[in-house]
């Protein structure tokens, strides 16, 4: 029994704006999403704790990554709206001023990459739930053992992967 593998989830709820830049329908417009994450941990009980992953740290360590996708506008590669938009919070002062947001640190990888200071991300792929999923995965998997991860970016909007 003591080698039995169990599975914990950490869910993370998020808001974030993005679009499909070629994409010929609504969705190359600028629009928002209340995003669910749900990332299922697999791993043997610790016999002094009784959790096989204590729920509480795997949220912090996921959202310590997952912070960067709250309240930011996610950009893919190339998309002219970038650069416009950072001109624009560089001009009137929009950033992620330290005394009243968490500071966060950037994310350089190569699929995924940020400007904290705007809570700007930018992905080498367009940022549909398939894609999301690997970038999370991607920038979690050393942190915690994944076992199945999966995004609902709205009621319609869903995908999932098993890693183990």
């Amino acid at each position: 029994m003591a080698n039995d593998k169990y599975t914990s989830i950490v869910n993370l709820d998020f808001q974030y704006a993005h679009r499909f830049m070629n994409w010929p329908r609504e969705a190359k417009h600028l629009h928002g999403h209340s995003g669910l994450l749900q990332i299922e941990l697999e791993d043997t009980v610790d016999p002094v704790t009784g959790f096989a992953h204590a729920c509480k740290d795997g949220f912090k360590k996921a959202w310590e990554v997952c912070d960067h996708f709250h309240h930011a506008t996610i950009f893919q590669e190339g998309d002219p709206l970038l650069d416009a938009t950072l001109e624009v919070y560089k001009k009137h002062g929009i950033n992620n001023d330290p005394e009243h947001c968490v500071p966060l640190k950037k994310i350089d990888h190569p699929l995924v990459w940020s400007y904290p200071e705007y809570r700007i991300v930018v992905t080498k792929k367009v940022s549909t739930c398939e894609n999301l999923i690997e970038i999370f995965h991607e920038l979690l998997k050393d942190k915690m053992p994944i076992k199945k991860i999966t995004y609902r970016s709205s009621s319609m909007n869903a995908a999932t992967k098993e890693f183990m």
